[in-house]
């Protein structure tokens, strides 16, 4: 994940998880750009929260909590915000965050678990819980140092820098900016928070290492203004 794949997020149910699978970036932006940090009900910034604490709320966002305004093929329920403002481009995008769960999916299934869980079925049906929104309050950041400049919003955790992506800890829902950029990692931590629930599969650290660097991926069109899009994945 390079300098411009800032999250703000990736807080996991154990302080192994946070070591193993979330790499922190900073760039002075009127402050800085801030990354890494989970918006959390029930787990504590100091690292004191336990898994029993997961579940005191269904993960699942309903339709009354989460208005969805795209579905992608895979069933990545999508809030846009209004900010695709063609079917092509809304295609588009749907496409790019199924590309981003492919990444993810390709990982996930390939790392063992302790015993003999057999968790395939639960990671095929993880995308049909997922909730993304695409964040409306975001504006082109400029790194003094970088020079690179990329779509950012304000960071709830530390207010006065910015972020590219974040996820809750206690629901599976993401807000991300609308490149997509970050979307990936935070992925990772959805997932690793929905086999907890439904598997009682601990996040391991081998699931974070395969999953961790997953890169930012190219929509099928130059989605400017930010200038991240030329150095994304095909």
């Amino acid at each position: 994940m390079g300098v411009a794949q800032l999250v703000e997020g990736g807080g996991f149910a154990r302080a192994a998880m946070r070591r193993v699978a979330v790499a922190v970036f900073a760039i002075a932006v009127a402050g800085a750009l801030t990354a890494c940090e989970t918006q959390s009900t029930y787990y504590s910034q100091n690292n004191t929260g336990t898994p029993a604490e997961v579940g005191k709320r269904p993960l699942e966002l309903s339709s009354s909590e989460f208005a969805a305004d795209l579905v992608t093929a895979t069933g990545i329920r999508v809030k846009t915000n209004g900010q695709y403002k063609t079917e092509a481009t809304r295609k588009l995008a749907g496409d790019a965050i199924d590309r981003y769960w492919g990444e993810v999916r390709a990982c996930a299934v390939g790392v063992e678990h302790p015993g003999d869980t057999d968790i395939d079925d639960l990671i095929e049906e993880f995308p049909r819980h997922l909730a993304v929104e695409i964040s409306d309050n975001w504006k082109v950041v400029e790194g003094p140092r970088t020079h690179r400049r990329m779509q950012a919003f304000p960071s709830i955790a530390h207010p006065g820098t910015w972020s590219t992506a974040r996820r809750e800890e206690d629901t599976l829902y993401i807000i991300v900016v609308p490149e997509l950029n970050g979307l990936g990692p935070q992925m990772v931590s959805e997932l690793n928070l929905w086999l907890m629930k439904n598997a009682n599969v601990p996040p391991t650290v081998d699931l974070a290492s395969a999953c961790a660097s997953v890169p930012c991926l190219r929509f099928k069109y130059d989605n400017a203004p930010s200038q991240m899009w030329s150095e994304c994945k095909e």
